[in-house]
């Protein structure tokens, strides 16, 4: 096994081929971006490009891709000049549309600032196009470049980009600002945008298993293509939110044997994303700040009326500080299956980044949560029962609200913790994905019944009684047999698995009692 020096946090600083070797999923959006740089020069509007995607989400390593390809294009062609122009990731510097143009000059000659003007840049740059050959322009962090230009540079930049068709701009940003989304902005509906979404699970073992290949990790690269693997790796997706950076970060520097505590691996790894978000929370104002610390702590949506009440402040206020996180990219309003079980006067409101919302968490509130969560999930995405008595009481959450939802009252739902709640989503489509669920959630629950104290076995075969009178089903019938054996009520158990009819259900449940029977002697 060798030491993989894949740089996490500013992949721009890693050669061109350890980015191409660990690019994965992403093919297709590179062919597109290189296919615009190609027409450069022989088209009379260059497609621009504006990658869109969260934080982490590789932005910077298809843009740095982007760029090394073009300057091989630009290096192999005889009849044009191509060139290509990359300015900084952090563009501390450009604060100006003077700086903007500056900076681009500069990539081919030295510009002095201090008699430097718009007319003559520009005069400049048009110049030097019609000379030396069209020009590609990279450039990263494009909303926080437009608000530094203000609305008269941004107008100013539009008209070049529109009377000059020898610039390409392919940028990145991580939100469509105003500066981008406003109709009244002069970059609205300019670019053509592509998102860059977080990686699928699918996605996400294959960009593991390309990094513990490339670190000649051959355990964890073997580990990654089992079956066990597939849960740990939605479980991590599903709190995380899939970007990139994050396996990015667990594939080139763990073994396989770091994946079986999930949560002692997260608290010790999702620590280094903590700078991040307290410079971005540090940019928000006080009003907005303790928005998002309320969200945090109530771990799940929170509509208006209640987020003013915890905040201390009026509604409308609070309204306008939702509504300026919502631009920021910070919260959103929640879209859920359960909508129409809902009152439909509240509009609930939660933290875009499940990354930022775990992040936040381990900083600002008790550790202790995590277990449980991270156990729900893995019996949630897993074929396997309980193996730990701490997810219990969520568990026993999750099947009372999904009954609440059955009877047609969603709020216990929208009161689980977000990542519970959005885990539960992506396989309860309906009315019967509900039953099947509550199903599923009590026969995994039974396999572990004895790490349950006697009171508490008696709450989970009051639900087994509940779902099975509302079911009135084969499937409901065994359940009920389950947990009437793990109580030890076996007259009445063996009296239920009586009324079972389907032989393969009835061998289950005479299973499921003989076990019991055993465990007690």
């Amino acid at each position: 096994m060798t030491s993989l020096s894949f740089a996490c946090f500013t992949p721009s600083l890693m050669p061109e081929n350890l980015l191409e070797r660990t690019f994965v999923a992403r093919e297709p959006i590179l062919k597109t971006i290189m296919k615009r740089v190609e027409k450069l020069g022989k088209t009379p509007s260059p497609n621009h490009t504006l990658l869109v995607g969260s934080y982490g989400v590789g932005k910077t390593h298809l843009i740095s891709l982007a760029y090394h390809r073009s300057v091989k294009l630009a290096d192999g062609q005889r009849n044009t000049s191509l060139r290509i122009a990359r300015l900084p990731e952090t563009p501390w510097r450009i604060t100006s549309y003077v700086r903007l143009l500056a900076a681009i000059l500069n990539q081919f000659s030295p510009t002095e600032m201090k008699s430097a003007d718009e007319i003559s840049l520009e005069a400049q740059l048009r110049g030097s196009i019609r000379v030396d050959g069209p020009i590609v322009v990279f450039m990263e962090n494009v909303s926080q470049i437009f608000e530094a230009l203000g609305q008269d540079g941004q107008q100013r930049l539009r008209s070049l980009l529109q009377t000059e068709t020898g610039i390409l701009i392919i940028g990145s940003t991580t939100r469509l600002d105003r500066s981008l989304s406003d109709h009244a902005s002069p970059f609205f509906g300019f670019f053509d945008t592509i998102r860059l979404e977080p990686f699928t699970p699918e996605e996400a073992r294959e960009m593991l298993s390309t990094l513990a290949h490339e670190a000649e990790n051959a355990e964890l690269a073997e580990y990654a293509s089992g079956p066990d693997m597939m849960v740990q790796i939605r479980t991590i997706t599903h709190l995380t939110g899939g970007v990139p950076r994050v396996w990015a970060m667990l594939g080139s520097t763990l073994d396989a044997a770091d994946f079986e505590g999930l949560s002692t691996l997260l608290l010790a790894r999702i620590d280094a994303f903590t700078p991040y978000y307290q410079e971005q929370l540090a940019q928000l104002s006080p009003l907005q700040r303790l928005v998002m610390a309320e969200l945090v702590a109530a771990n799940h949506p929170l509509p208006v009326k209640d987020l003013a009440e915890r905040v201390g402040s009026e509604q409308r206020t609070v309204a306008k500080a939702i509504s300026d996180l919502s631009e920021r990219a910070w919260i959103k309003p929640v879209s859920t299956l359960f909508t129409d079980l809902l009152d439909q006067r509240r509009s609930y409101y939660d933290l875009v980044d499940p990354l930022a919302r775990l992040v936040l968490q381990l900083k600002d509130s008790d550790t202790l949560l995590l277990p449980s969560i991270v156990h729900f999930l893995e019996t949630w995405f897993g074929t396997e029962g309980l193996t730990a008595s701490s997810s219990f009481e969520l568990l026993g959450e999750v099947e009372d609200a999904l009954a609440s939802a059955a009877q047609g009252d969603a709020e216990p739902m929208m009161a689980l913790p977000s990542t519970a709640r959005e885990a539960i989503e992506i396989k309860v489509c309906d009315v019967e994905g509900i039953s099947s669920a509550r199903l599923n959630l009590l026969a995994k629950a039974a396999k572990g019944a004895d790490l349950l104290p006697s009171k508490d076995i008696i709450e989970w075969l009051a639900r087994a009684e509940r779902l099975d009178h509302e079911l009135q089903s084969t499937q409901s019938r065994l359940t009920l047999v389950r947990w009437l054996a793990a109580s030890h009520h076996f007259e009445e158990a063996e009296a239920a698995l009586g009324t079972i009819t389907s032989a393969q259900e009835a061998q289950e449940g005479a299973r499921a009692l003989s076990d019991a029977h055993q465990a007690r002697n």
